[in-house]
């Protein structure tokens, strides 16, 4: 049996817990992600959205259109701002959880980067990772689940 993983916002006024595995975690570099972090990339992880509950609290949520014309709505703590995961329209059977408001975020193990031609030029990126200029190509990820995958019609943004 998996240990489910938790995580919260910064305050701790909204709380998490998920129950399955990641199918993929990866550092997404677009300029979204630079501004929703605050620094050079995201770390996310895509997770099975029934697996993803909130334990405590309640989030907000607020909805932007992608450079790829998909709607992302984010849930974050209406306290303390903190984003907390995403869903993506294309794809809404899936989570995208913010990895740094996990519990034990060095539990997850990054094996991509996306979005790279937005990369910071000071940040050195692992040479055995698998690196996208653009959107991230997932199919072996979800080969277990391939119905909750379908590429996006255009990748033009995160």
């Amino acid at each position: 049996m998996l240990k489910p993983m938790r995580g919260e916002c910064q305050c701790g006024q909204v709380k998490y817990e998920l129950t399955a595995p990641g199918f993929v975690a990866y550092t997404c570099h677009c300029r979204a992600c630079q501004k929703l972090s605050s620094s050079a990339f995201n770390i996310c992880m895509q997770v099975p959205a029934e697996a993803l509950t909130i334990s405590q609290g309640s989030a907000g949520s607020r909805i932007r259109v992608a450079d790829s014309g998909n709607e992302l709505t984010s849930w974050f703590c209406i306290t303390c701002g903190s984003a907390l995961f995403a869903q993506n329209s294309a794809r809404p059977r899936i989570r995208t959880l913010y990895v740094g408001t996990l519990d034990n975020p060095e539990a997850v193990q990054v094996s991509a980067h996306i979005w790279i031609k937005r990369k910071l030029p000071w940040v050195i990126l692992p040479q055995e990772h698998r690196i996208f200029d653009g959107a991230g190509d997932w199919t072996e990820d979800y080969a277990s689940d391939m119905s909750r995958y379908k590429p996006e019609a255009s990748p033009r943004g995160c």
